[in-house]
């Protein structure tokens, strides 16, 4: 049974999903007057640094966002100057892309873009785009001459994997929703003052399910009424198929966070070693430049493992390598130390299984390439911070 948990720890909001009795994802968000990704502001640039390739703007209560300047692109800006470009000063919109790290600002940017379930709309482009894995020819070509006729040329749309066979009406309605969402945008973003949020973006735990792309969940379990309100009201707006799903709980009742062991299960996702059934096990060591994993024989060293060349391992380590950096949201460059193999048929072999381990994550991930002494690179698209430093900053384990 695929359930997904919603429930309250301090201020922060934590949404759990299960397959069956596995916990396969987990997102913390903070409380709201946080920046999060998808929030779209009125910022002011108080500094331009060609140094380092970008300029720090103020989006009010002295917050301060990188914006890189090869990213600015048709930037929305209240004065525009001759030579075209920004100035200390200048008022424009930014949207948050990643949210602030641990030693790093929050960075934004100035092609906003909405997203919805079935599409994206973008500002700064005019063409129509299709996700990569709609590989359909013929559906592209009847989409795409539907589609074109909505746009006005003042934006760009991309189709999401989720429009894939779904109803022509509901995209239809979702794009009428964005676009006005945009205007609205675009319209009070010129007459704000400097500060003024434009949009809030969905808390992480409303993105994940809106970008639930494989199946809908057999139950939506929360206890705490205001974020049973919310998933409600973003069910209804976004997710109508998630509407009977929906099983609210007394707040008396026994917490949902017991029920599922949940303090536990985030400990675990913190502690640097994980064991595998096979007796071996992982040890995660997340750096300022890197995420290192090793795997380590264990107990696994006195089995038939030994004899296949350590493969069956590495395979199993794999495996649960792709769920860990799901869980964990690692990303950036993630380096492996597999246990070495002799065999090149055995190396080609793990591989094949790592990126089949990889394929279904729901973030961009590249396996490069393994070196001749067992190291595998991993590159993962950062879109949150590491689930760790949520925990740290937010529950008391």
């Amino acid at each position: 049974m695929d359930t997904r948990i919603f429930y309250r720890e301090g201020d922060a909001v934590v949404q759990a999903a299960f397959a069956d009795s596995e916990l396969t994802g987990v997102t913390i968000s903070g409380p709201d007057g946080e920046l999060r990704p998808g929030d779209i502001y009125v910022a002011t640039v108080r500094q331009i640094t060609p140094g380092i390739g970008g300029a720090f703007v103020n989006v009010g209560r002295e917050r301060n966002c990188f914006l890189k300047t090869d990213r600015i692109d048709a930037p929305i800006v209240k004065q525009t100057h001759r030579d075209g470009k920004l100035h200390q000063g200048d008022e424009l919109i930014v949207q948050v892309e990643r949210e602030e790290g641990k030693n790093k600002p929050a960075t934004v940017v100035t092609d906003i873009s909405l997203t919805g379930v079935y599409l994206v709309l973008f500002h700064g482009a005019k063409d129509l785009r299709f996700s990569v894995k709609i590989t359909d020819a013929d559906w592209k070509k009847k989409m795409r001459s539907t589609v074109s006729e909505w746009m006005d040329g003042s934006f760009g749309l991309m189709l999401r994997t989720n429009a894939y066979h779904a109803e022509e009406s509901d995209i239809f309605r979702e794009f009428t929703v964005l676009k006005e969402r945009y205007e609205r945008i675009v319209r009070e973003g010129l007459t704000r003052v400097a500060g003024s949020r434009l949009l809030s973006g969905l808390p992480a735990y409303l993105c994940d399910l809106r970008d639930e792309k494989t199946s809908v969940p057999d139950r939506i379990l929360v206890q705490d009424p205001e974020i049973a309100a919310e998933v409600e009201a973003f069910a209804e707006s976004f997710r109508p198929d998630f509407r009977d799903r929906l099983v609210v709980r007394d707040p008396s009742d026994y917490p949902i966070s017991a029920e599922f062991d949940m303090k536990k299960r985030l400990s675990e996702l913190v502690a640097k070693k994980v064991w595998l059934r096979s007796g071996a096990y992982l040890v995660i060591e997340p750096t300022e430049a890197m995420t290192v994993i090793d795997v380590n024989t264990g107990k696994a060293s006195e089995g038939k493992s030994v004899r296949d060349g350590f493969l069956s391992v590495n395979v199993e380590a794999a495996r649960e390598i792709a769920a860990q950096m799901r869980l964990r949201n690692l990303s950036g460059i993630i380096m492996v130390d597999f246990i070495n193999m002799t065999e090149e048929k055995d190396r080609t072999a793990l591989l094949e299984e790592l990126r089949k381990a990889v394929a279904g994550d729901p973030d961009r991930v590249r396996v490069v390439d393994m070196t001749p002494l067992g190291l595998v690179e991993i590159t993962r698209l950062k879109r949150r911070r590491p689930l760790s430093e949520d925990i740290k900053k937010y529950l008391q384990l």
